[in-house]
């Protein structure tokens, strides 16, 4: 009798609470997995917009002070400041993440088309005891410090659970106002990154 009850194995019950103890540990496994998964696509997603708005900045860095000052982005002749590109072609403001390079149409596998919107703003330093006009006159253009040009790209973060992107979100509708805490618009899904630099007036202005 007493060999028989020392061979009759587990009860139901412990064996139910096994089962019970090891479903929570593979459930505390797939969170811990899916959050991981979360932060490597954050991650990559930050560094790709970093990379945009490196690029863009290059861009605005390698024009001459007065280009700014005689035309906006969309080309129009003498822009009161401060100016942006928001009336762009939004099609052109598009970048996608791990784009191919700019010489060749063949698609990078992994690539998202569109995933990043730029914004690209130019204001100006002027002194405030002397403002010179707005947009400013030729004679005018040594009263204007220094530029501050900006880039923000922004995209649709879906990598947080506590603010999951609502369906309808899309890049295209982006705006700068999503990311400021307190506006109106602001949008705790929308990611962003912004860079800033202020370019210093160094037109040679010839005087007759």
């Amino acid at each position: 009798m007493t060999r028989h009850r020392a061979q009759r194995g587990f009860t139901l019950v412990e064996v139910l609470v096994a089962l019970l103890i090891f479903a929570i540990s593979v459930v505390g496994l797939v969170a811990l997995e899916s959050r991981s998964i979360e932060s490597h696509k954050a991650s990559a997603q930050i560094r790709e917009a970093e990379r945009v708005a490196q690029e863009a900045m290059a861009d605005l860095s390698s024009r001459a002070f007065l280009e700014f000052v005689e035309r906006d982005f969309e080309g129009n002749p003498n822009p009161s400041f401060p100016y942006d590109d928001r009336n762009l072609d939004v099609q052109e403001r598009l970048r996608a993440f791990r784009s191919p390079p700019a010489d060749t149409d063949v698609a990078v596998p992994g690539s998202v088309a569109g995933q990043f919107l730029v914004f690209r703003s130019v204001d100006w330093v002027v002194d405030q005891s002397a403002p010179p006009s707005n947009p400013p006159m030729p004679d005018e253009l040594a009263r204007v410090n220094a530029l501050v040009l900006d880039v923000t790209v922004l995209w649709v973060d879906d990598t947080n659970p506590a603010f999951p992107p609502p369906a309808s979100a899309r890049t295209q509708d982006l705006d700068p106002a999503m990311v400021v805490p307190g506006d109106p618009l602001f949008a705790p899904h929308v990611g962003h990154v912004q860079l800033r630099t202020v370019r210093i007036n160094d037109a040679v202005l010839f005087v007759p």
